[in-house]
C-alpha cells in the first residue's frame, strides 16, 4: 500500500515549446519557494547580524545595517544605516521596530507599464502593531510627551535567529576541539579517611579555597601530616580522564597521591575500585600534572575520587582533571586483580 502527497509543481520543458511569461514566473516561483522553505526549516528566522536599534534624539531612532530572515523565509539585507522618526506615534505608546520584506506586485504596475525587474525592498517599520512574519528588532516605550527616554529601548522581544538543530545532529565529534576536551577545576575539599584504616593521619583543615595540614593536633605538635579523600564530579557524557593536576604553595615532606576510578559493574553486580595513578611529590611548592593512561570511564556507572596523604605540613590549592567527551565504547571499567 502506498499514499502520495503532492509536494509542489515545477515547470517541465520540451523541445519546441513556446515559452510565455507565465512559464518563467512559474520557474522563478518554484526556486524562490524552495529557498524560503530551506531557510525556515534548516536555519529558522530572525536577525542574523547587525540591525541594532539605538536612540539618536528624543524622537528619532537609528537602525544599523544588517541581515535577517523573516517569518516567510525571505532574506532581508539592510545595506546601510537608517533613521526612523517617531513624531507621529501616539504619546505613551509602546512602539515595535521591525523589518519587513516587500516586493512590487506586477498586477499594480498597469497594463501599459512593461517592467523588466520587480523591485524588492527592506522596509523598516515603527508601529504599535507588528506585521505577520516581520522581524522584531526592538520595542520602544514613549513617555507622556512622545519622547524616547534614555532607557526606553528594550530588546527583550527582539527576534534573534537561532539555527535549528536536528535531534542527534550534534554529538561530541561535532563540537569544537576546546569543547570536546577540557579541565574540571576545584579547590581540594577532602573528607577524612575512614577510621578502619590503621592509625589514619589527621584530616586536612578545609577552607573555602584550599586545604591545609594542622600545625597542631589534639593540642600537640602535628608530626603526622594530614590525609583525606575527595570525590570528583563527572559531567554527563564524559568518557575518559586524560590528566590530573595538583598545585599548592607549601609542602614540607613527601606527599602521596592516588586517583581512583570507582563505581559499579552492572553486568557482574560488583563494586569497582581501580587505581589509575599512584604518585609521590617531594617537598617544596608544587604544580604537577600526570598523564592518566587507563582513564576510560563508563558513561553511566563510573565515579572518580582522589586521595592525598601529606607526611608533613602542606597546602593544596588546586585539583584539576582533564576529561574528554570523545566517543569510546561504554564498557565497564576493568576490575582490580
Amino acid at each position: 500500500m502506498q499514499k502520495k502527497q503532492l509536494l509542489h509543481k515545477k515547470p517541465g520543458y520540451f523541445r519546441g515549446q513556446l515559452l510565455l511569461e507565465d512559464d518563467f514566473i512559474a520557474e522563478q516561483r518554484y526556486h524562490a519557494t524552495a529557498r524560503y522553505r530551506h531557510a525556515l526549516n534548516l536555519h529558522g528566522w530572525g536577525v542574523v547580524q547587525g540591525l541594532e536599534v539605538r536612540r539618536a534624539d528624543e524622537t528619532t531612532l537609528v537602525v544599523s545595517a544588517g541581515f535577517a530572515i523573516d517569518g516567510h523565509g525571505h532574506e532581508i539585507a539592510l545595506l546601510q544605516e537608517e533613521k526612523l522618526s517617531l513624531t507621529s506615534a501616539p504619546t505613551e505608546a509602546q512602539v515595535a521596530v521591525s523589518l519587513i520584506y516587500e516586493e512590487e506586485d506586477p498586477a499594480n504596475l498597469g497594463g501599459d507599464n512593461q517592467q523588466h525587474a520587480l523591485h524588492c525592498y527592506a522596509v523598516l517599520s515603527a508601529a504599535v502593531g507588528v506585521a505577520e512574519g516581520a522581524v522584531v528588532l526592538a520595542t520602544v516605550q514613549l513617555d507622556e510627551k512622545g519622547h524616547i527616554g534614555h532607557h526606553g529601548i528594550s530588546v527583550a522581544n527582539r527576534r534573534q535567529l537561532k539555527t535549528l538543530l536536528l535531534p542527534g545532529s550534534v554529538n561530541a565529534t561535532a563540537l569544537d576541539a576546546h569543547l570536546r576536551t577540557g579541565w574540571l577545576r576545584s579547590p581540594f575539599r577532602p573528607m577524612p579517611l575512614p577510621p578502619d584504616k590503621q592509625t589514619p593521619p589527621p584530616p586536612f583543615r578545609v577552607g573555602p579555597t584550599e586545604a591545609r595540614s594542622h600545625r597542631e593536633y589534639n593540642e600537640q605538635p602535628n608530626t603526622r601530616g594530614a590525609a583525606g579523600t575527595m570525590a570528583i564530579t563527572l559531567p554527563a557524557g564524559v568518557t575518559r580522564v586524560l590528566r590530573l593536576r595538583l598545585a599548592g604553595a607549601e609542602n614540607e615532606a613527601p606527599m602521596h597521591v592516588e586517583l581512583v576510578i570507582g563505581g559499579w559493574d552492572a553486568a557482574a553486580r560488583k563494586h569497582v575500585a581501580r587505581n589509575v595513578l599512584k604518585a609521590n611529590l617531594s617537598a617544596g611548592a608544587f604544580d604537577t600534572t600526570w598523564e592518566i593512561e587507563k582513564g576510560d570511564l563508563h558513561l553511566e556507572t563510573s565515579t572518580l575520587a582522589l586521595e592525598i596523604h601529606a607526611e608533613g605540613y602542606a597546602r593544596v590549592s588546586l585539583v584539576a582533571v582533564e576529561v574528554t567527551y570523545e566517543h569510546v565504547t561504554g564498557r565497564p571499567p576493568a576490575q582490580d586483580a
